[in-house]
């Protein structure tokens, strides 16, 4: 069968057009970017030093999904804790958090100096940190919520000065990922006030 020069450029229009909304049909989704987070410590600078010696802090310790870099996320009262796609910390949480208790307690002036193990110099104190919480929570309270163990302790005398559970619970503004990342600054910033609070308390 012969189609003329029109009918034949009718014919491929249309089969351009089919195979233009197919490929459309068959395309995948966009696929959203990684978001990156980070703790920013805030704190208040105290006169003189609460410590006259060097502090050093450690890594915190954290077991399976806390020491992960995705954000967590979880409901109240539920004891579901599942990972947030695209979220993540900029670095993990046992290094994202013995960095920001480093600067909070250079912030607040507890000590002469703080410094990480890195430094390689004889501490008279250390501090260690284990991550009990660290995540988002979602649904009609959105919030941060964040629990720690930390210690102090003395190392001439071998001393533990404070060791306690730190736990804060800080409101979101909006139930967004982003808004439970910020209450979750605020939650950490929260605790590491109250444990300075007690090393003022058991140090001369």
């Amino acid at each position: 069968m012969k189609y003329s020069p029109k009918r034949l450029v009718k014919i491929l229009a249309v089969g351009l057009l089919g195979l233009g909304a197919l490929s459309a049909c068959g395309s995948a989704p966009v696929v959203p970017e990684d978001a990156f987070y980070r703790i920013t410590p805030q704190a208040e600078a105290s006169g003189n030093s609460v410590i006259d010696g060097i502090v050093e802090v450690g890594r915190f310790a954290a077991s399976g999904s806390l020491g992960n870099r995705p954000l967590l996320l979880t409901y109240r009262d539920s004891n579901e804790v599942t990972e947030y796609n695209y979220h993540f910390w900029i670095e993990s949480p046992p290094i994202l958090l013995q960095s920001a208790l480093v600067s909070y307690l250079r912030l607040a002036n507890v000590a002469a100096q703080v410094v990480t193990p890195e430094m390689r110099v004889t501490p008279d104190y250390t501090i260690t940190g284990r991550v009990l919480r660290f995540e988002t929570v979602r649904g009609a309270q959105p919030a941060g919520v964040v629990g720690f163990e930390l210690a102090l302790r003395q190392e001439r005398t071998d001393k533990i000065l404070v060791l306690k559970e730190y736990t804060a619970d800080v409101a979101a503004s909006q139930d967004r990922v982003q808004d439970g990342a910020v209450a979750l600054e605020q939650a950490v910033n929260q605790a590491f006030q109250n444990f300075v609070s007690d090393i003022r308390k058991v140090t001369p």
